[in-house]
């Protein structure tokens, strides 16, 4: 009886997946269609920044949706008249009845019901040898309970962690790795490493703190010189971080796996006003107007909902400031200066930056 029950759930599925494929009409052009999405993509960022202001929507969540929104909104722009291809409708049909075909014998052979389960002790057993990675965490989890000082556990176990983005997990497995075995750089700045992403990406303070450490050991340690001149960006010593980051970058090799993040972050810091990657603005310039518009100014309204809850970046203020006054925003500009200028009103090395760019985007 079951099996009558899922011959009839499998063919009502099909039916329903091949029903567009044999009955749809004719497709409108992917021009028309690029045009109705804009429009779409356009309210979805109204929609988004009132969202924030409300306060019902989180700052990351927002940030997320607003660089997801603009990007999809570009890829619009870029559509052109087509066709829909040719044998569309038959190559669904026969994919669509392939992956039952496929899926049944796979499935009595290991996905039935009424097989045997796995016996635990098997799965830890041989974890490492089939690449089961949440048994060989677990297993090696369990040994370390009751071996907390084996530094070959620690370091067969921080990895995974990693891996899996538990870094909260990560970061107590690299601190047992120290605390079994001399400091070095590289190790320091794992531990680092791994309570910078525990933190959303912010560089506090005691990690900044070991990084300087790691420093100590090795000047040139690639990680940790990106890490401490990240935590001066973010702490808005623009001038501090971009000496770093250029010391970083003429020390480093064109092929270095980092050299892309480092260039990234150094970019991030020019922007006027803030910006995508360098791709992404290509395809923008294609862009009408509107959608540029658009774009951008859901980008800076993004980093002047940063800045309300990070206030001491000051290089992102002067970011605000150039944005605004670039995209016309004479009023939204000038209310941008005052709340810069209150709030480094105790630091004359701000303040002449901020009044020195209001001169020379005529904010004042």
């Amino acid at each position: 009886m079951i099996w009558i029950v899922f011959a009839a759930m499998t063919a009502a599925v099909i039916g329903a997946l091949l029903w567009p494929a044999v009955t749809s009409r004719p497709a409108e052009t992917r021009a028309e269609r690029a045009a109705y999405d804009r429009a779409v993509f356009r309210d979805q960022l109204a929609e988004l920044e009132r969202d924030v202001a409300r306060g019902v929507i989180g700052q990351a969540e927002a940030d997320a949706a607003r660089n997801e929104i603009s990007r999809r909104l570009i890829a619009a722009a870029g559509e052109v008249r087509a066709k829909t291809a040719p044998g569309f409708a038959s190559a669904a049909i026969a994919a669509t009845l392939i992956v039952p075909a496929v899926a049944l014998p796979l499935y009595l052979m290991a996905g039935n019901p009424l097989l045997p389960d796995v016996p635990h002790a098997w799965r830890m057993e041989n974890a490492e040898n089939n690449g089961d990675m949440p048994a060989l965490i677990q297993k090696v989890e369990q040994h370390l309970e009751k071996e907390p000082d084996d530094l070959q556990g620690w370091q067969i176990l921080a990895p995974l962690y990693r891996r899996d983005q538990r870094w909260d997990d990560a970061a107590e497995a690299y601190r047992n790795i120290l605390r079994l075995q001399p400091p070095d750089a590289a190790n320091i700045s794992d531990y680092a490493e791994a309570r910078v992403m525990a933190n959303q990406g912010m560089v506090a303070a005691p990690a900044q703190a070991l990084f300087r450490q790691a420093l100590k050991l090795d000047p040139t340690f690639p990680k940790a010189r990106f890490y401490d001149a990240l935590a001066l960006k973010q702490q808005g010593k623009a001038d501090e971080a971009r000496a770093a980051f250029e010391a970083f970058l003429k020390d480093t090799p064109a092929d270095a796996p980092w050299r892309p993040m480092l260039l990234a972050e150094m970019q991030d810091m020019s922007a006027k006003p803030p910006a995508l990657d360098q791709q992404t603005m290509a395809d923008a310039s294609q862009m009408s107007g509107a959608d540029q518009q658009a774009m951008i100014r859901g980008m800076v309204d993004g980093l002047e909902q940063k800045l309300a809850a990070n206030p001491d970046n000051l290089e992102g203020w002067l970011r605000l400031i150039r944005a605004r006054a670039v995209l016309g925003e004479a009023g939204k500009a000038k209310a941008a200066y005052d709340r810069a200028k209150g709030q480094f009103a105790s630091n004359p090395d701000a303040l002449s930056q901020i009044d020195g760019l209001a001169k020379e985007m005529n904010v004042e």
